[in-house]
């Protein structure tokens, strides 16, 4: 029996091998089930043992020489590779963590995103739809997808392809490639620009059940919502909108007994004319029936409203702050913030500047309406002084005068909570202009060269109407930007990395090749 297969014992070695191959290739192409890669790993296990049985002195020979003891070390070496490489791709498939290497953590979910969908109480559904087209950007819509699909259980997320399966496209009302359709029960919102912020906007529209209204008042010169010019907030209206809020506006002249109940938030944005005993106490009504104001009363302007503040514990002064410390570009009269009092409003604003292009100070009194507790959000630095002879700031000669004048630190902002079930709650800022559009839109020259100002002023507003609407899960940064950081290199720097990575590396993998070789021989 021996003596006829050792004539054959080659072709029966060739054999094995080739169906082992074979069993490799089938499974990374998945052309075969299981039992079947496993019956041809078995039929060549029987070949290898059958060349075995038919040549063993040849085997031992084999076994015993110098290059088998290498090649065998090199095997188990090989093995052991191949192992951890599959173990750790076992517990990455397992267990999912990720390193955002960026800067600014361009590539991690911001803690508005997370809280938000921390917060989710129904399931939602994210419905992305990509033609083959459209294909280049699916992967990065599909690990966006995936990070918040991380964070909870209630978010799931699916592809579709609208041309294979057009009758899904339509009845989503599909007309853009590339949109991504967030849905719980009855409430769908469309996605075209599916970075996070549009995403998350999105979630927040889907997840409410009501949409919070706010209102601004009108018939005194306020700021209005709805004018695009320097003086206008329509820049603020739009993050409003953005983040769920409906906008309005009221005269509350018009008012007969109580504001409109879908009320979230009163806004008064800098009246240049006082308020109506009447209205201000329409104003003092909602307030004691737990309502929600944010009044921002500049410098110089009665606005009526003064008996409203000292019933919660209030005063504004009537000065200007000047502070040659921290004021922006050397302008003392236009206080830059940089540091902020402890509060729900501002523990996400460390690390922006804010500055306020004529402010006026505050402090407190005794408050009239009892349970109230006021808490200052930023002051002005120990340098400033609240500024009382405007004819002097005017001519540019203020000087601090003891006598008139209050000494920094200045309180220029309050927030203030009433008690009980549902507390009253209360922002004042002794400026308006500081988010208008003109100041969110401003240019500063330094350096022979115009650049937009960066500041804090719009989150600052922002948080400040998220706390008074009882959205605190907006309170927080909004998501980052990747952004750019490119390296210029010099002509003989681009020549060494050229060099090196060209000709010295490959050069240095062969030499040290042939001395191993050298040495073996």
């Amino acid at each position: 029996m021996r003596e006829r297969l050792e004539g054959w014992a080659t072709y029966i070695g060739a054999v094995g091998i080739a169906l082992w191959v074979a069993a490799a290739i089938l499974k990374i192409l998945g052309r075969l089930p299981d039992p079947g890669l496993i019956a041809l790993l078995a039929l060549g296990v029987v070949c290898f043992a059958l060349y075995i049985y038919a040549r063993p002195a040849e085997v031992r020979q084999a076994i015993g020489s110098r290059g088998v003891r290498y090649g065998s070390n090199a095997l188990v070496v090989t093995i052991a590779f191949v192992g951890i490489v599959g173990l750790l791709n076992f517990l990455g498939s397992r267990y999912t963590y990720r390193w955002d290497l960026t800067a600014n953590q361009a590539y991690t979910l911001s803690p508005q995103t997370i809280q938000v969908l921390k917060n989710l109480k129904e399931p939602v559904q994210a419905t992305a739809f990509f033609t083959p087209q459209a294909r280049q950007s699916q992967p990065d819509v599909e690990d966006r997808l995936k990070q918040y699909a991380a964070q909870t259980d209630k978010f799931t997320y699916r592809f579709i392809d609208p041309q294979a399966q057009p009758q899904i496209a339509n009845s989503y009302k599909i007309v853009a490639d590339g949109t991504v359709v967030l849905e719980r029960g009855t409430r769908r919102e469309n996605v075209l620009t599916p970075d996070e912020s549009g995403l998350t906007n999105a979630l927040l529209k889907v997840s409410q059940d009501t949409q919070p209204t706010l209102y601004f008042t009108t018939g005194h010169g306020e700021h209005s919502p709805d004018d695009t010019g320097n003086s206008g907030y329509s820049i603020l209206k739009t993050g409003l909108e953005t983040d769920n809020y409906k906008v309005s506006t009221i005269n509350l002249a018009t008012i007969t007994s109580t504001l409109p109940s879908d009320i979230s938030a009163l806004v008064i944005a800098g009246p240049t004319v006082p308020f109506q005993p009447a209205e201000a106490k329409v104003v003092q009504d909602y307030l004691a029936k737990g309502g929600h104001v944010f009044m921002m009363i500049d410098p110089q302007v009665d606005s009526g409203l003064d008996g409203v503040l000292a019933a919660w514990g209030l005063k504004m002064r009537n000065d200007i702050v000047i502070d040659p410390k921290y004021g922006i570009v050397g302008q003392a009269e236009v206080p830059v913030i940089q540091t902020y009092n402890s509060h729900t409003i501002t523990q996400d604003l460390n690390g922006l500047n804010s500055f306020f292009p004529g402010i006026r100070s505050m402090t407190t009194m005794t408050a009239t309406i009892t349970g109230t507790t006021a808490t200052s959000l930023f002051s002005s630095s120990d340098a400033s002084w609240g500024e009382t002879d405007f004819k002097a700031l005017q001519n540019q000669t203020a000087q601090y005068n003891a006598a008139t004048d209050a000494k920094g630190p200045l309180d220029l902002a309050y927030a203030v909570q009433g008690s009980g079930d549902k507390p009253a709650e209360l922002v004042v800022i002794g400026n308006s202009t500081f988010v208008s559009n003109g100041t969110l839109n401003a240019r500063l020259t330094v350096g022979g060269q115009q650049a937009q100002v960066q500041s804090g002023n719009g989150q600052l507003f922002l948080n400040s109407i998220h706390w008074l609407a009882n959205q605190p899960v907006l309170i927080s940064l909004p998501p980052k930007a990747a952004a750019s950081s490119p390296m210029f290199l010099t002509g003989e720097q681009s020549l060494f990395l050229t060099v090196t990575s060209s000709v010295l590396l490959p050069a240095a993998i062969l030499l040290i090749g042939l001395l191993v070789w050298l040495r073996r021989r």
